[in-house]
């Protein structure tokens, strides 16, 4: 996480289509510890998708890309722009995001899958997300991505059902020549997304350090958009009141942030000093990185306390010996 400009993205993984993300082929160069590959052209992971026209969704759509799997919160969706795009079926005025319109028109279908409830983005579980992203430890990112596998099981469920259930060949289409890739996202595409990612990849038998080092590659992903993201955060009321807090030493309690996130207390104009706004623009960068340590600290955890991947996929997301065949089926080849 230097200051150095940033790379052009490697092709492959990497896919550059204006108005999108971090969007890879999560499976590229990926092996099992038993010798197979992970299929490719199938599992692509991006950041959020509501900027992309229908010339960015045709070229989505050209990768064999025909699902999206969206596992924001409807605060994060409802974001996006929304106007009067045409006539629904009854003649009303059909009212949506333009992004959808233009997917749909493309060929690709979306599914809703949100991690957490609408509750859990209120500002006061923001705040605790603050805290849990900006220590120095991946102390605090394992803690989140705990919350994520605690409320993730159905979200989860339903991309597995998905891939278990269609029909591969050993190409990006199925037997009947449909295109039948899935692109899971969510709003960075780094950490709901990464935890699936390493869900599905540690079923699959793919050893941790490969699964942690595509983790890592959302630094390459987001590099190009670092600097702006990092302002954006440096300007939250709540972030700076949080930084002043730690640098004096004090505790600020999740209400006080989430107040100052609400835009009470005054604190529109928190003036922090220099040295501290140093520490916050590092704090800020932790919250953006994806440090291969944190992803493998959340594999432990994984095992430590939910039992390990497959009692997981069993218990969490309801999968069965019939689902976790299919998973092996379709997605591992020789």
């Amino acid at each position: 996480m230097s200051n150095e400009p940033p790379q052009p993205l490697p092709n492959p993984p990497f896919y550059i289509i204006p108005n999108i993300n971090n969007l890879r082929d999560a499976s590229i160069s990926l092996t099992t510890t038993s010798g197979s590959r992970i299929r490719p052209g199938v599992l692509f992971r991006s950041a959020e998708v509501s900027k992309l026209d229908l010339a960015g969704w045709t070229a989505v759509h050209s990768l064999g890309i025909s699902h999206v799997f969206d596992l924001r919160s409807k605060p994060e969706v409802d974001k996006g722009w929304a106007g009067i795009v045409g006539k629904d079926a009854s003649g009303d005025d059909d009212v949506r995001p333009g992004w959808l319109q233009a997917m749909e028109q493309a060929g690709v279908a979306r599914e809703w899958v949100p991690v957490f409830e609408e509750s859990d983005y209120s500002p006061e579980r923001l705040a605790e997300r603050y805290s849990k992203y900006m220590d120095e430890a991946v102390t605090g990112f394992v803690e989140a991505y705990r919350d994520i596998l605690a409320n993730g099981g159905p979200a989860f469920a339903k991309i597995l059902s998905y891939l278990a259930a269609i029909p591969l060949s050993s190409s990006v289409e199925d037997d009947g020549g449909k295109k039948v890739g899935a692109l899971v996202h969510c709003t960075a595409g780094k950490d709901r997304t990464g935890i699936f990612f390493g869900l599905l990849f540690e079923f699959l038998g793919v050893p941790r350090e490969q699964i942690a080092e595509e983790y890592q590659l959302t630094e390459l992903g987001l590099a190009h958009i670092r600097e702006e993201v990092v302002g954006r955060l440096m300007q939250s009321p709540g972030f700076k009141k949080y930084m002043l807090a730690r640098m004096q030493g004090t505790k600020l309690s999740v209400e006080d942030i989430a107040r100052s996130l609400k835009g009470e207390e005054g604190q529109d104009q928190v003036q922090v000093p220099p040295e501290v706004l140093e520490k916050g623009r590092q704090a800020a960068l932790r919250m953006i990185g994806a440090r291969k340590e944190s992803m493998f600290r959340s594999l432990e955890m994984l095992d430590e306390e939910f039992g390990g991947v497959e009692r997981y996929l069993r218990e969490k997301c309801g999968l069965g010996d019939q689902e976790l065949d299919a998973l092996r089926r379709n997605l591992l080849v020789e």
